[in-house]
């Protein structure tokens, strides 16, 4: 071979190897509806810039969006065969889009994995659809009850941890200046998020709704309004609307979650407060917020599952919870996670927090609760009446 032959080969050579190395690049697509939290957006890209400089060959590139438009994106990306690899999502939506083929199962991928005892039932149960797990728990959050401390020792009272102290508590906190209690009543999953606990609280829950303790439940979410312990408002209040009663000192108490714990911070809140459990009727019970991890069912589930277990272990997880302002659901961080009696409140809620995993119709089944819960609120209808109205409705969507 001339000269001028061996440098020709050495320069097929050299280019099939360039092309064979662009080949193996594998990017990796991150969807999220984390858009308003510039702390955590810089966690994340820490993360994804250290995961990527010790994986040659894969880079990782993230889109967020509003929280309302992330399972339309969902739905039609399944439909076109183009689900991002790496979903992060909200968990009462996991089941969902497990059924509907959006999640790949990642069953065989945890079998002998060390977290999975550690993770709390509620955060757990919440990934899994017909015996398959499509995800794991990622950060978590559970509601308990804020309390403004000078209204309580004003008026000679502590927080309450029943039903009984809940509503005399109410009562004896509200003046002409504020409210005893607020919560949020709106139409949708966020009423539907206060009122389960009530519910749960009983003995009751969704598949045996329109029993005794649906109508107990729904009586006494009424008789907070008819005891005028609570503004007639809340039935349009959000969760972020009953925070800002609370800090401008119109409620005496609110039931909300850990993610206002920052804005406390932000918004320069001086007055002394604390948290406390939910109060309870039977059983002490809290709701299970947060988001899920789920790897979708593409081309790249093995990739995306490494980066995903990567991401689970506590040096790479902890700081990404911090930045969230999210609770552990893994015992091995909760674990000296913080010194913080608040935060610890919120992390005994999260591991008796119930998830809200009723199958892929759970969102017409939240519909008909808060249709419920909200007549009775207005008094359009009397709590027995409710509960048989959404009965009716709720009882086939579990069939």
């Amino acid at each position: 071979m001339n000269v001028s032959g061996a440098m020709l080969s050495a320069s097929l050579t050299l280019a099939t190897l360039c092309l064979g190395s662009a080949q193996a690049q594998t990017t990796l697509q991150i969807l999220d509806y984390f858009t308003s939290n510039p702390t955590y957006d810089k966690a994340m890209a820490a993360a994804i810039q250290k995961y990527e400089a010790a994986t040659p060959g894969i880079k990782i590139q993230r889109t967020s969006v509003q929280f309302g438009d992330l399972k339309n994106r969902i739905i039609q990306a399944t439909a076109t065969r183009t689900v991002p690899d790496i979903l992060f999502i909200d968990n009462p939506d996991h089941q969902a889009m497990a059924s509907q083929g959006s999640l790949a199962d990642i069953t065989s991928y945890l079998k002998g994995s060390k977290y999975i005892p550690m993770y709390q039932k509620g955060p757990l149960s919440s990934t899994i659809y017909q015996g398959k797990n499509y995800g794991l728990p990622y950060i978590s959050n559970a509601t308990v009850l804020y309390y403004n401390d000078a209204m309580l020792k004003a008026a000679g009272v502590k927080p309450p941890l029943t039903w009984d102290e809940l509503r005399a508590t109410a009562k004896k906190l509200t003046t002409n200046d504020h409210y005893g209690f607020c919560m949020s009543g709106v139409g949708t999953e966020e009423g539907t998020f206060t009122f389960l606990p009530f519910l749960w609280s009983t003995g009751s829950d969704l598949q045996s709704f329109g029993d005794a303790g649906t109508v107990k439940a729904l009586t006494y979410w009424g008789n907070l309004y008819q005891d005028k312990s609570i503004s007639r408002a809340a039935v349009n209040w959000s969760q972020g609307d009953v925070y800002q009663q609370f800090i401008a000192q119109k409620c005496a108490m609110m039931i909300n979650g850990p993610w206002q714990l920052p804005n406390f911070v932000s918004d320069k809140v001086t007055f002394k407060w604390g948290v406390s459990p939910w109060p309870k009727d039977k059983q002490a019970v809290s709701i299970l917020g947060g988001e899920n991890l789920a790897l979708g069912n593409g081309p790249h589930v093995a990739d995306a599952w490494k980066f995903v277990s990567w991401l689970v272990q506590p040096e790479n997880l902890k700081p990404l919870m911090v930045a969230a302002g999210s609770i552990p659901n893994r015992t091995d961080i909760a674990k000296g996670f913080t010194n913080d009696p608040v935060v610890e409140t919120f992390i005994k809620a999260v591991a008796v927090a119930k998830p809200r995993a009723y199958g892929p119709k759970y969102p017409q089944i939240s519909e008909q609760v808060w249709i419920a819960f909200q007549s009775v609120a207005t008094g359009a209808k009397t709590p027995d009446k409710a509960a048989q109205d959404a009965s009716a409705a709720i009882k086939p969507l579990f069939k």
